[in-house]
Formats: structure tokens, C-alpha cells, sequence
């Protein structure tokens, strides 16, 4: 990370008054926060009709957790699509409590519990795919299958339709930036998670599927469009998101030997920190927009009624202020409290479940490879959908090792 002294203040001006997903690579955005918020807690640019910027840790924390000042209607993405809310995640109350609650079921401790030792079998049947190779790409054949099977296990999705599923969530996701496109590829995943829905309600299951085909949610029962909506939710949720971070935490954990021996001399301890760590660092989506309802100040910046803010979730888990080191990876940094999984009413329901799997990954990583290193320095991180950010690739190497399933 560069020093912020390092950007002058007329270039900050001008790239942070173009800055958007659309327009700035994520580490260039990482550079443009840290410049930024040691000048200004609340900066604004001009893309998507201009949108405040909110920087500093108490500030983005203040506009996550209000969710009466700072609205997630319409969209929490921009730019605005003509599409419907995504469950929940873009709905106020008290239309939010009504859809929350499918999502709060769906994933609770109980669940989480259940489904462990089968996204443990499934990363190990992932593992086994590759171990006799010495070399994996960990984002292709680990970190971007796990989440979808254990969500698709979590409603219920047949195996064999888990990667159809995810390759059409995938398509439609990765092109939130081009309406007409986003349309047709929203079309497509409609298509084939309907059909699950249909299904379960002429042939029902013992599955989260059938619950869903048979409920009311404020006062009516749901339509094609509502389960579209859901859909997207759980995927968008608990698929791209987790795929994300389990890559960074690999990288991040397998990057330096150091820390790789540190953690496998004590995993109990230190891998849900380094989870932690690494969720800290490199959160998957960057931030989130907010509307403001009402006349208001932040940091001494006037948002006026009306006015779109962007809760800089990756800003704010690098303020200096609150994290020590902040740029860097450290085991010893005691408690967390990164906004990765936002804050107040709209905190990810499916966090839960995305810290078992990227702890379960890290441990059987460990476990089975305790040599792998990862062969590039520096990952290449990209936006993809609005503000949702991965790598492409993670290629790795490791002694070779044997099967351990049939």
C-alpha cells in the first residue's frame, strides 16, 4: 500500500471524483481509500449521478448501522437496474423483517452444525481431485464449487444440477453493469431455479425447497419474481461472496511460510483468527449504497435528503485509527471488528456459515498440504457485478499426495 502523501492532492481530487467499481481497479481503490480518509472522512464522486464516499471506521459503521437515515432501497449496487430488490438485502422495514426471517431460518447454528461435516467431505473430495498432481489452480477446483454446493445443500438443489446453477448465478452476477445483458442472463437463472421451485410444489421434498413453495410473506404467497429474488439472495449471499474469501484467506495464509507454520502449530487458536484477518483485509464485497431519507451531516459533511452514500466497508477495515498495522496481515490482533458482514439490521445472515467453510477449508488445507505455496505474490483482484471483488486465479504447488476417498 502506498503512502496516502504519495498521491497528490489535485490527482486524489480527480481520481476519487470518478471512482467507482466500474471505473478504478480495486487496488487502486485501496489506494485512493487510504489517501482519502487521512484528509477527509467523506469524500464524493461523480459517477452513478455523484454519491458520497464514507471512509473512516465510526462513519461508515454510523451509515451501515442506520438503516432508518440510510435506506437500501432501491438498490444497493450501482448502477440502478431494471430488476426486482433482491430479497431483504434492498428492502427497509418493515417489508425487511418479513424477508429476513426466510434467510435467519434457513441458516441457523443448528444448520450450520449439520451441514460441516458434509462441506468437509465435499472440500476433501475436491482435494482428492488434485492431490496427485502437485498443482491446482485453488479458485477453479476449491474455492469457487465448495460455497455453491454447501448453499445449494443448504435449500436443497440437487447434485447434479449444483453446477448449472452456479454457472448461471455466476453469468447473471457478473453483469449487474449492463442492464440488457443482466436481463438475459437473469432470464436464464430464472429459468432453472423456478423449476426447482415448481417442482417441489407438485413432488414436495424434505427440504428448505418445499418449506419456500408453500409460504406466505406479507400476507400472500410468493410469485415467480419473489423466488427469483430469494434465489439471488442465497447465492449472491453465500456463494460469490465466500468463493471470494476463501481465495484471500489461502493466499493470505499460504503466501508466507511464517505464518502458514504459526497457524499449524496451533489451529485451533489461530485459524479462526487468520479467518478473521483475512475477512479484514480483503472483504469480498468493498461497500454497499445506501440513500439518505433525510437532511443530514456526516463528519461534518452535509448529505442532503435523497443523496446515494457508499458505506466503504474496505476503507473502513484499514482505518488506522482502529486497526494497528492496518495494511497488514498480523495473528496477534486481538478482537476483530472488521464490517466485512455489514452492521445493524442488514448483518449477513449467512456469516455463520461462510466462517465454518472457510475454517473447514483452512484445516483440511493444512491438514492434507502442509507444504503448499502459492506460486504468484501479488493475487490480481478485479470488480465483477458492482463491487464484488475476486481473483481470478490461484495457482498453487505441494508435494503430491495420495486419495483419501473411493
Amino acid at each position: 500500500m502506498i503512502d496516502s502523501q504519495d498521491i497528490p492532492e489535485t490527482q486524489l481530487d480527480e481520481e476519487i471524483g470518478r471512482l467507482s467499481s466500474h471505473t478504478t481497479t480495486p487496488k487502486r481503490s485501496l489506494e485512493l481509500f487510504d489517501a482519502a480518509r487521512s484528509r477527509c472522512p467523506v469524500a464524493h464522486s461523480e459517477e452513478h449521478g455523484g454519491f458520497h464516499i464514507l471512509l473512516e471506521y465510526d462513519v461508515v459503521k454510523r451509515g451501515t448501522s442506520d438503516h432508518k437515515l440510510f435506506s437500501s432501497e432501491p438498490q444497493v449496487l450501482r448502477p440502478i437496474l431494471p430488476r426486482n430488490s433482491f430479497a431483504a438485502l434492498e428492502m427497509d422495514e418493515p417489508q425487511h423483517k418479513e424477508w429476513r426471517r426466510l434467510f435467519d431460518q434457513a441458516v441457523t447454528p443448528h444448520t450450520v452444525s449439520v451441514l460441516e461435516p458434509l462441506v468437509r467431505a465435499d472440500i476433501n473430495k475436491r482435494i482428492d481431485g488434485f492431490i496427485e498432481r502437485g498443482t491446482a489452480d485453488l479458485v477453479e477446483e476449491l474455492a469457487e464449487p465448495i460455497p455453491a454446493e454447501a448453499i445449494c445443500r443448504l435449500v436443497g438443489i440437487e447434485d447434479e444440477l449444483v453446477a448449472e446453477v452456479r454457472n448461471r448465478a455466476a453469468a447473471m452476477f457478473g453483469a449487474q453493469g449492463d442492464p440488457a445483458e443482466f436481463r438475459r442472463r437473469q432470464t436464464e437463472f430464472a429459468e432453472i431455479a423456478l423449476a426447482q421451485v415448481h417442482d417441489r410444489k407438485t413432488t414436495p421434498r424434505d427440504d428448505y425447497l418445499t418449506y419456500l413453495s408453500n409460504i406466505e410473506v406479507e400476507g400472500r404467497s410468493l410469485e415467480d419474481d419473489d423466488y427469483v429474488a430469494l434465489f439471488t439472495g442465497f447465492l449472491g449471499a453465500g456463494h460469490h461472496t465466500t468463493t471470494s474469501a476463501m481465495s484471500s484467506l489461502i493466499h493470505d495464509v499460504f503466501s508466507d511460510n511464517d505464518i502458514s507454520a504459526r497457524i499449524a502449530a496451533d489451529p485451533k487458536r489461530l485459524i479462526p483468527i487468520a479467518v478473521e484477518e483475512s475477512l479484514r483485509l480483503r472483504p469480498p464485497f468493498f461497500g454497499f449504497f445506501r440513500r439518505a431519507t433525510a437532511d443530514t451531516q456526516l463528519a461534518g459533511i452535509d448529505i442532503p435528503q435523497g443523496s446515494d452514500v457508499y458505506l466503504g466497508w474496505a476503507s473502513a477495515n484499514r482505518d488506522p485509527a482502529v486497526f494497528a498495522d492496518p495494511c497488514e496481515f498480523r495473528l496477534d490482533r486481538g478482537r476483530n471488528r472488521h464490517l466485512t458482514f455489514g452492521s445493524g439490521v442488514h448483518t449477513c445472515p449467512g456469516a455463520a456459515l461462510a466462517r465454518m467453510e472457510l475454517r473447514v477449508a483452512l484445516e483440511e488445507l493444512l491438514r492434507r498440504l502442509p507444504d503448499l505455496s502459492v506460486e504468484i505474490a501479488e493475487p490480481e483482484y478485479e470488480f465483477s457485478g458492482g463491487d464484488y471483488v475476486h481473483m481470478g486465479r490461484l495457482p498453487v504447488r505441494f508435494t503430491p499426495g495420495v486419495v483419501e476417498g473411493n
